[in-house]
């Protein structure tokens, strides 16, 4: 066998192996076996698993050989989703992974409390659904993003926030008859710093109003009652 005649068969195999390639699949999407039959979604605690389905605008012909990019990005763009990942499951199944948008706060809008996200933006979630603890808040980007970062420096004290509102620059965090006053983009460093003051404080058994927390390293503490 001549060289150029390798040389042939190998190109030949190499039509024949990208003709399968894109083939089988092409056919396999015709065949009844693979057509998706259910969508499993999981992960849902405010949306509605029919409305997440129907937002992912897949054909009556959609088969699980399908490409899943344009699935996974429908459902991500669905509102009150942070991500999403979906797998195939034969015969004729979509498994669809969605992780919701935490709500931060209850906020005011239109004479009613909706919630909001870390981000500041209104999240289309039944309230009622939400956990009870959580803070009533003007909408602002800023003082979302500082509730998400005391929550996840200090749960505890997240879920003992009933307001937290703008005051200048500054945002302030009230539960009962205390206040603490910190810079909106304060760091989880300084989150964990107000905590073990908190601490101290209520080891001291002294009563007090505010501490202002807008300091790398000090803190200025209110007497008294309100």
């Amino acid at each position: 066998m001549t060289t150029r005649q390798r040389a042939l068969i190998v190109a030949l195999g190499a039509v024949t192996a990208v003709g399968l390639w894109v083939g089988v699949p092409r056919a396999m999407r015709r065949l009844e076996y693979f057509r998706v039959r259910h969508i499993e979604v999981t992960g849902l605690r405010f949306l509605d698993e029919r409305d997440v389905v129907a937002r992912l605008a897949l054909p009556k012909t959609a088969s699980i050989v399908d490409p899943l990019a344009p699935v996974r990005q429908n459902a991500s763009a669905i509102p009150g989703v942070a991500a999403a990942s979906i797998e195939r499951r034969l015969p004729g199944t979509l498994s669809l992974l969605v992780l919701e948008e935490l709500p931060v706060a209850l906020v005011m809008q239109e004479e009613k409390l909706v919630l909001m996200d870390r981000r500041g933006r209104i999240l289309p979630f039944d309230p009622t659904r939400a956990p009870t603890s959580l803070p009533v808040a003007e909408r602002d980007s800023a003082t979302a993003a500082l509730l998400s970062a005391v929550l996840r420096a200090d749960p505890e004290w997240y879920g003992q926030i009933e307001s937290a509102r703008r005051d200048g620059g500054d945002v302030l965090l009230e539960d009962g008859p205390h206040r603490v006053r910190i810079r909106p983009g304060a760091s989880l460093e300084t989150i964990r710093s107000v905590t073990a003051v908190r601490a101290w404080l209520t080891t001291a058994n002294r009563p007090w109003q505010e501490l202002d927390a807008r300091f790398t390293d000090r803190a200025f503490v209110k007497w008294g009652t309100s």
